[in-house]
Formats: structure tokens, sequence, C-alpha cells
């Protein structure tokens, strides 16, 4: 089968069901955008048709489940049946197959993105500070109910605009990239546990999540290392996955 998708008011394809896949994985077909196969009466958003396709465990394309062939959990292409069962039989991990992504990769794409993210404090810390207090300056001074306030007044908008940035950060790389820049520098991407890419509306979710995992003394994250699948806290709420990109 061959499928067809928009861009920018453009008709693209025909491309195959892996490439399709591939878009779907890096982000270029999004939940919104416009797809058709010649199955279909008409264009649809490939947010209406996700559930109904799933990758081939076979060849890693994407295919319409009811003209697939389940097994343990995974759909099997027509076409590519007989060469799934033989790989399976000669041990052979399938292109479909999800890599994941491990804890400590993942501990050290963490510390990466934190770095960056502890740049963009500290700037916004030393300009919110000039705003407030005309200097470099971070406690107030003692007996001075004055300059307290403006403290506690500068503490939450470096709060506030620390928070944007994080959320903002973390939107635009997942978003575009499928990957915060800590996890494009250790090969590794999320998706949603079927696959495909994440929507924004999960993007932001799973940013709150995430801050749930921290605070429970950074549970929701050590939870990475004895999961199967290698979900913390914030995948198991937001159903994503860490996988290997190369």
């Amino acid at each position: 089968m061959e499928w067809f998708y928009a861009n920018g008011g453009n008709r693209m394809g025909p491309i195959s069901p892996v490439t399709f896949e591939g878009l779907i994985s890096d982000g270029t077909v999004k939940t919104d955008t416009m797809v058709w196969s010649a199955t279909m009466t008409d264009w649809q958003t490939f947010g209406q048709i996700a559930a109904e396709t799933a990758t081939c465990a076979a060849s890693g394309g994407r295919y319409w489940q009811r003209d697939m062939v389940p097994y343990e959990g995974k759909f099997v292409s027509a076409e590519h049946k007989e060469e799934f069962f033989q790989r399976l039989r000669e041990g052979v991990q399938q292109p479909g197959t999800m890599v994941y992504g491990n804890f400590w990769p993942r501990v050290l794409a963490k510390l990466i993105d934190g770095i960056v993210g502890w740049i963009a404090a500290m700037a916004i810390n030393f300009v919110l500070a000039m705003l407030f207090f005309g200097q470099f300056i971070f406690q107030p001074k003692p007996n001075n109910p004055l300059v307290n306030g403006k403290f506690w007044a500068f503490q939450g908008t470096a709060f506030l605009l620390s928070l944007c940035f994080g959320l903002a950060y973390y939107w635009f790389f997942l978003n575009r990239y499928a990957a915060t820049p800590g996890k494009m520098v250790l090969g590794l991407k999320v998706v949603r546990g079927n696959g495909t890419a994440l929507s924004t509306g999960r993007i932001i979710g799973r940013f709150f999540a995430e801050r749930l995992s921290a605070m429970i003394l950074c549970i929701g994250y050590i939870m990475v290392a004895f999961d199967a699948e290698r979900r913390g806290l914030h995948d198991q709420i937001c159903d994503t996955r860490v996988i290997k990109s190369r």
C-alpha cells in the first residue's frame, strides 16, 4: 500500500509504509496532518486514523490494523508475515521492534538538558535582579521591608519565567525533533507507546508529569532502571517510551 500526506498545502506522495512511519516518528506527520490512502474515501487527519493503524513488527512500516496479523501485542502486515515468523524462529530482532533507552544514557541526557536550563535560569535571574534592584543581587537587605517585598516578587517572577522557559524548550524540541538536545546527543527520542509522535497536549502533560517524578525523591526517574520497557513514572502516566534512534 501507499500513503499520501499534506504539507504546506501541497499533496505529498505516494510514499511507502516505511517512509510514512519515519515521517510520523520524526514529527513531520503530526496528529493534525491530513493523510490519505487508497482504501480511504476522503482525507482525514492522522489523529483520526492513528488508532486504526499500527507499525508492522517485521518491516517497521505503517499499515491498517484490519489488514494485519496480531501476535503477542504486535501487528504484522500480511506481506511480511512469513518474514516475521522466520526471523522469530531464528531469534533475530525485528526491524519494527523498539529498542528502549537505558537508565544511564537517560540520566546523562537529563544532565545535559539540566545544564541548559540552569544557564537559562541564571540569565533570567540576572535580568530580573537588574529590573527589581538595579544591581546583580539575590538576597534582601536585613530589616528592610520594601526590599524584602521586592525579593519575594523577584523570586516568584523568576520561578514563573523559568517554568515557562522550561516548557517552551521541552515543547519545541519534542514537537520538532521528538527529542531534547540532551537526548539527541545520546541518540534517544521520545515516542508514544505505539511508536507515533507526541501531540502538543501529551508533550505538555509529560513535562508536568516529570515534575512529579522529581518531587517524589526522583523515584519516578529511578523506576526506569527496573521497568521492562524502561519507563519512568512520567512515561507510564503519559504512555510514552524513550527509544534509541541510532
